[in-house]
């Protein structure tokens, strides 16, 4: 799939995950970035940043103070991150995603489109969340790379070792699923935690049926077909790479196409601390 063909790599999904990314933006227009609606599902708000708090919470032993954010989009995750590890790797296979969390890294003026209906829109500035400083967000390296070549990123340099992963609702988007988790269990240090956040929404567009990790009915020789579930194959996979699961939770996030239709996702948080 060439970049033209890349869905994640149009405005109107930069201007999305800003919007999911960045939801405190708008409030000097008076226009909210994510939902105006009274009665509204609020817990599913501030998706990113809760993603990295939630590794924070997990406490993951500290050996070189450094954290990954693997498929940043446009970066909120990332600069939560770097309010308690000393530096965040973080990347995306977007190029447009990656060159938008490289501006807001920056002291750029960044403005966005709220849709409303159809054409109409409209613009706020993007703003970070509450104790972002410079001074954080300068903890990030931010660039271009694919989740499932794990170990030519070791190789050339761009990854190294960590104490904290995070992966957000990326595993069931990617072509090789099991070489991103084998390669996510090969760079953790000892102690570290991974946080996995998927919905696991398996589609042949994005990988292929042989793939999938779950989803799908199995039936041996001789016996009835049974559901497989990529949770409970999650489970198996990261306890077979020196893995033991430390959370478990059901995290809803919300994403706006326009003033009356939302994405509302709940997607899997699991925790899991290497051995």
């Amino acid at each position: 799939m060439g970049d033209d063909d890349n869905v994640y790599e149009t405005d109107a999904s930069v201007n999305m995950y800003l919007g999911l990314h960045y939801p405190s933006s708008g409030e000097k227009e008076g226009v909210s970035a994510i939902l105006p609606h009274t009665n509204a599902p609020t817990s599913a708000l501030r998706f990113p940043q809760r993603v990295g708090g939630l590794l924070q919470s997990l406490e993951p032993t500290k050996t070189n103070g450094k954290a990954l954010d693997i498929g940043c989009a446009v970066g909120g995750s990332s600069f939560q991150l770097a309010k308690t590890f000393d530096h965040v790797d973080a990347f995306d296979y977007s190029h447009a995603f990656v060159q938008m969390a490289q501006r807001m890294q920056g002291e750029e003026s960044i403005t966005f489109k709220v849709p409303i209906e159809s054409d109409i829109h409209e613009t706020v500035q993007s703003v970070h969340e509450e104790g972002i400083t410079a001074k954080i967000r300068s903890k990030v390296q931010f660039f271009q790379g694919d989740a499932c070549q794990i170990p030519e990123m070791v190789q050339d340099g761009k990854l190294t070792t960590y104490d904290g992963v995070i992966m957000s609702n990326l595993l069931c988007r990617l072509k090789d699923p099991m070489a991103c988790l084998r390669g996510i269990a090969s760079i953790v240090n000892r102690g570290g935690v991974v946080v996995i956040v998927t919905p696991f929404s398996w589609l042949t567009e994005f990988t292929s049926r042989e793939n999938w990790l779950g989803g799908y009915y199995h039936q041996e020789e001789g016996t009835t077909e049974k559901p497989v579930q990529s949770k409970d194959v999650l489970t198996k996979v990261m306890e077979a790479e020196g893995f033991e699961k430390v959370h478990d939770e059901e995290m809803p996030l919300i994403i706006r196409e326009h003033q009356r239709k939302y994405q509302y996702i709940v997607s899997q948080a699991t925790g899991w601390r290497k051995k």
